[in-house]
């Protein structure tokens, strides 16, 4: 949802500071690095229970995850293992987040919310899996809801209403995200039981 409508809007209001970032020499790979930095101070920031704090902190390293692949693409810098690093990090981000969460839920003995996050994310990192073993499959797979901007969208606005926000978001991606595995599970399936049968050739056959 948000890739469709509002990231071409986002990048085009990025492009300056893409290309600022171009013409300094900044490598994609370190836009990466910062935008895990910025995750791993948005963790620590929600687990001493400033959540308001922690959302905008996040916002900086959804940022630096927008410009890094900007800059990639404008700068002619695109690599595979960019891409890997990205994907990477992306996982480390966000189970830092969920940690620096679960931590201040912890502290305030809220152990309910605390087995609720568990399931969301445990959702949060199977949405990623199984659409990475789909593209391992040859086929592409980014259909669902509760894709990772989305996930973060709705964490950082329940973060900046408050506890009672954070709680509510956390029910929601708990039962989303793992919606969206068995949607992404039962579209692939759809379309590999698709596919055409691949018969062996008869002539191939009797020289074997």
């Amino acid at each position: 949802m948000l890739d469709k409508y509002l990231k071409p809007f986002t990048l085009r209001v990025l492009r300056p500071l893409a290309n600022m970032f171009i013409r300094l020499g900044f490598r994609p790979d370190w836009l990466t690095l910062i935008g895990l930095g910025f995750s791993i101070g948005a963790a620590i920031v929600f687990a001493s229970g400033h959540l308001a704090w922690g959302a905008v902190v996040m916002m900086f390293a959804g940022l630096c995850d927008i410009l890094d692949g900007q800059v990639a693409r404008e700068g002619s810098r695109e690599t595979k293992f960019g891409g890997l690093l990205d994907s990477t990090t992306d996982r480390y981000a966000e189970i830092f987040l969920y940690f620096g969460i679960g931590y201040y839920l912890i502290s305030k003995d809220h152990w309910i919310p605390v087995g609720v996050l568990f399931f969301a994310i445990t959702g949060s990192l199977m949405v990623s899996y199984v659409r990475a073993r789909a593209e391992g499959l040859g086929e592409e797979c980014k259909v669902g809801f509760m894709q990772r901007p989305e996930r973060l969208c709705a964490l950082g606005l329940g973060c900046l209403i408050g506890h009672e926000g954070l709680v509510m978001v956390l029910v929601l991606l708990a039962v989303t995200t793992n919606y969206t595995v068995i949607e992404r599970l039962n579209y692939i399936r759809c379309k590999l039981n698709s596919r055409p049968a691949v018969t062996a050739d008869p002539v191939q056959q009797g020289s074997s």
